[in-house]
């Protein structure tokens, strides 16, 4: 035998993300592993400006509040402890007074809805199919904010629920290119493994089902690169729930490789080289040989910034050798 695991293999993205493309990323933790990586080349991304969402229902309310479709709900601020929290959200410092809270909202609803049209694909990661409901308002939400047990039911979604909420959305998302959906490998496992596993079965078949009837929603299969390419321990962090460094590497340059037009992955891969090489080397800002192979790569990298933005990444390269 030639090869030792079954490697996943997929086709190419006939819509490219270039150089001075705007993209919005929303959903699970796993989108800012997915933004951190588009960051590393100077792409313009805003990655969860309402902070993470787990479920797909909350993160298609939080896309219609951003197209300017629905107002914010005020009925959903609630209190704890002496701090305010709005349901539908997750970015927000706790705040002493609903007014701030609400004046806290509209600021941000607000530099979201500037760029919102501006923006050309959308990525949407989604972590977990089992949700929270507000009994009072029927509303499922973002985050509970410590309530009171009492006033949630604990629910699985559908997959018809899913697909309907999608339907439902999908004609306020047509300034897009491509939408770009992603299942979080990232298991939750606060209930058990087990349910883990419907939770995530429930929502890659709602992508299925999306993908199927919106030909120009695209899958992304991070999901099945973890668990059925990769498929070892050694690919996870410590606490065996989310992908390591390799791991991410890996399934990164796989979207870069579908995804990128032709010149920008040429660059992407410039860059890598220039960064794993750095990489390589033992950290060591007091050694000579350290900080001569980290100027040479800054060097490097300002050679590429015609053809990429290398600010951000000189920018910790810089850093390395020059702390305190």
């Amino acid at each position: 035998m030639s090869t030792f695991r079954s490697e996943l293999k997929i086709s190419k993205n006939p819509t490219k993300i270039e150089k001075g493309s705007k993209i919005l990323s929303m959903g699970s933790g796993f989108s800012s592993m997915m933004a951190e990586n588009l960051m590393r080349y100077g792409l313009n991304i805003s990655n969860n400006p309402f902070g993470r969402v787990y479920n797909p229902i909350s993160i298609f309310n939080l896309l219609e509040i951003a197209g300017n479709h629905v107002q914010v709900d005020e009925k959903q601020i609630t209190e704890y402890d002496g701090n305010w929290n709005h349901f539908q959200f997750n970015f927000l410092r706790r705040r002493k007074s609903p007014e701030d809270l609400l004046n806290n909202i509209n600021i941000k609803v607000e530099q979201v809805r500037k760029e919102f049209f501006k923006n050309e694909f959308l990525i949407l990661s989604f972590g977990s199919a089992f949700v929270f409901r507000h009994k009072e308002t029927k509303q499922v939400v973002a985050n509970c904010h410590k309530a009171p047990q009492h006033l949630f039911e604990k629910e699985l979604l559908s997959t018809e629920q899913i697909l309907k909420a999608f339907r439902h959305i999908y004609p306020q998302l047509n300034h897009f290119k491509d939408i770009i959906l992603v299942l979080s490998p990232v298991m939750h496992t606060k209930d058990s493994i087990t349910l883990n596993q419907v939770s995530k079965s429930v929502l890659r078949v709602a992508m299925h089902q999306i993908v199927s009837e919106f030909p120009e929603v695209k899958y992304f299969p991070a999901y099945e690169f973890l668990i059925s390419d990769l498929r070892d321990y050694r690919f996870y962090e410590r606490d065996f729930l989310q992908p390591n460094q390799m791991a991410s590497d890996y399934i990164t340059s796989k979207f870069n490789e579908a995804y990128f037009d032709p010149q920008l992955y040429e660059i992407s891969k410039e860059m890598d080289d220039i960064l794993h090489g750095v990489e390589s080397i033992p950290y060591n800002p007091q050694s000579r040989d350290f900080v001569f192979e980290v100027n040479s790569a800054i060097k490097s990298l300002q050679e590429l910034d015609s053809k990429i933005d290398t600010r951000l990444a000189i920018n910790l390269l810089e850093a390395k050798i020059n702390q305190d």
